[in-house]
């Protein structure tokens, strides 16, 4: 298995594991703080493994373009998983909670 299939296969469980364990969590406690968290630290584990193990494969000078595109892509990664799983659960916390829209005027539906 090469080193961007290992590559991308981080980047797939990562988006994967932070929305099935955030929303998961969601499901359970209803509560936004909480499933964020654990989305959080699922996220933080799984990438900061990828950046540690893609930091050490191409270690040396003569590698430094590679590893630096490498470690950038963990960190774009990171940010959208989290700014997708924020969305998601603001989106459920809605739905679960049975938030629902009363416009003022009612021609606004």
């Amino acid at each position: 298995m090469t080193y961007d299939t290992i590559y991308w296969l981080i980047l797939g469980a990562a988006f994967v594991l932070t929305g099935v364990v955030g929303v998961w969590v969601m499901l359970r406690t209803g509560k936004l703080l909480p499933s964020f968290i654990a989305g959080t630290l699922v996220n933080l584990l799984i990438i900061g493994a990828g950046w540690w193990w893609w930091a050490h494969v191409f270690a040396g000078s003569e590698q430094d373009f590679s590893r630096r595109f490498g470690l950038f892509g963990f960190g774009v990664c990171f940010v959208n998983d989290e700014v997708l799983l924020f969305f998601a659960q603001l989106i459920m916390k809605r739905k679960v909670s049975g938030f629902k829209y009363k416009p003022d005027n009612p021609d606004d539906l």
